[in-house]
C-alpha cells in the first residue's frame, strides 16, 4: 500500500520542528541567564562583610552583632547566599532581634555601601517596675512593655505595678498603652502633690479597680476607667473637704473615690 505525505502535513512537521527549536534556545537561554544570575549573588564584590551596629546601651554590641552574622551565613534554598548586599533579610534581621531582644523597641537594618549594612536599634527606657505575685520584678517602659528582669533594689528607684498582663515570656503588655500612660501620668501627679509621701506601688484588679500605696501608708481607691484628670481633681477637692482639712493625709487608710460624688474613707 503506498503512502503520499501530503504538503499540508509537511508544513505542520516543519512547524513544529521550528517550535521544538525554538523551545529549546529559550530554555538554554533562560538557564545560562539565572546560571549567572546565581553567579553574580556570590560575587565578592557584593558580599556583606561589615556590620555597624548602634544604639545600643543595656545590650552588648557583640550579641547583636552575633545575631545578624548568623542570619547572614544562610541561604535562600541553598542557592542565593543571605550576604548579598542586595537580597540579605533585612526585615527578618530585625523581626529576629525584636524577638530576642525585648530591650529593643525599635530595629533598623539597612544597606550603607555594597559591603556594609547597618543595624540601628532604639532600647526601651525604664518608667516603672512590673512584680508578679511571687516578688519578680520586671523593668516596664512608657507604653506599659514589660521587658526585663529589674535587680534587686529597684523598687527603692520606681514606682511597682501589680496585675494581669498579656503575653507569655519578654516583652508583655500591662494594660493598653493608653491606659497605663494615663494611669502613669495621674500616679506622677499624685506624688507630685505628696513629695514627703508619694506613690510606691499601683495594683490593679480583675474588676480594673486600682489601689494606689502611698509611702505614708495611705491608699487611694479609684477605677481604671476613671484615671486621669477626673480622678486627680476629685482628689483635690477631697482634700479640701471638713474631713481632711484637719487631718494630715497619713492619718487616714484609705480614701475611696469609685462611688461619684460620694467620698468613702477611714481613720486610722
Amino acid at each position: 500500500m503506498a503512502r503520499i505525505e501530503l504538503p499540508q502535513s509537511r508544513l505542520r512537521t516543519r512547524r513544529r520542528r521550528r517550535r521544538l527549536i525554538v523551545l529549546g534556545v529559550v530554555l538554554i537561554s533562560t538557564g545560562v541567564v539565572l546560571a549567572g544570575i546565581v553567579a553574580l549573588t556570590h560575587a565578592p564584590f557584593l558580599e556583606i562583610n561589615s556590620i555597624e551596629i548602634a544604639g545600643t546601651k543595656s545590650v552588648a554590641s557583640s550579641s547583636v552583632r552575633d545575631v545578624v552574622q548568623s542570619a547572614l551565613a544562610g541561604s535562600y534554598l541553598y542557592v542565593l547566599p543571605h550576604d548579598n548586599i542586595f537580597i540579605y533579610p533585612n526585615k527578618a534581621i530585625a523581626a529576629t532581634l525584636l524577638k530576642k531582644f525585648p530591650e529593643f523597641k525599635s530595629a533598623d537594618v539597612y544597606a550603607v555601601d555594597f559591603h556594609t549594612i547597618a543595624v540601628d536599634v532604639a532600647e526601651r527606657e525604664p518608667m516603672a517596675l512590673w512584680c508578679s505575685g511571687g516578688g519578680d520584678c520586671n523593668f516596664m517602659d512608657e507604653d506599659g512593655v514589660v521587658y526585663a528582669t529589674a535587680p534587686q533594689g529597684s523598687g527603692q528607684v520606681f514606682v511597682t505595678y501589680q496585675g494581669t498582663s498579656t503575653g507569655v515570656g519578654l516583652p508583655k503588655q500591662f494594660l493598653t498603652p493608653e491606659e497605663f500612660r494615663s494611669l502613669a501620668a495621674l500616679v506622677t501627679a499624685l506624688s507630685a502633690g505628696e513629695p514627703a509621701g508619694p506613690v510606691r506601688m499601683v495594683v490593679v484588679d480583675q474588676a480594673n479597680d486600682v489601689r494606689a500605696y502611698f509611702q505614708n501608708d495611705f491608699l487611694l481607691i479609684f477605677a481604671l476607667a476613671s484615671a486621669g484628670g477626673d480622678v486627680f481633681e476629685r482628689f483635690n477637692l477631697a482634700l479640701k473637704a471638713d474631713p481632711f482639712k484637719n487631718h494630715k493625709l497619713s492619718d487616714f487608710e484609705y480614701l475611696d473615690l469609685r462611688w461619684g460624688d460620694k467620698l468613702y474613707y477611714k481613720l486610722k
